[in-house]
């Protein structure tokens, strides 16, 4: 995997990270821990992670707010 992963500014987006999966032969998890998230908050970090997961994989994440009922991101 090339260390030249296209940013906009410092940010990775959705599509670069399409474009990188699409140009490797690893699984999104590996692709994603060997991406810097320069410039990304936690929240925005994890936002993108979910975002290409449900795109790679098909998985689904769910979250409960104070014992509530999931709700699916």
């Amino acid at each position: 995997m090339e260390n030249e992963m296209q940013q906009t500014g410092n940010k990775v987006t959705l599509d670069r990270i399409k474009a990188e999966y699409h140009g490797n032969d690893v699984c999104m998890g590996e692709l994603l821990a060997a991406l810097p998230a320069d410039g990304l908050s936690i929240e925005e970090a994890f936002e993108l992670a979910v975002a290409a997961r449900k795109w790679a994989d098909g998985d689904r994440f769910y979250r409960s707010i104070n014992d509530g009922e999931p709700e699916e991101l």
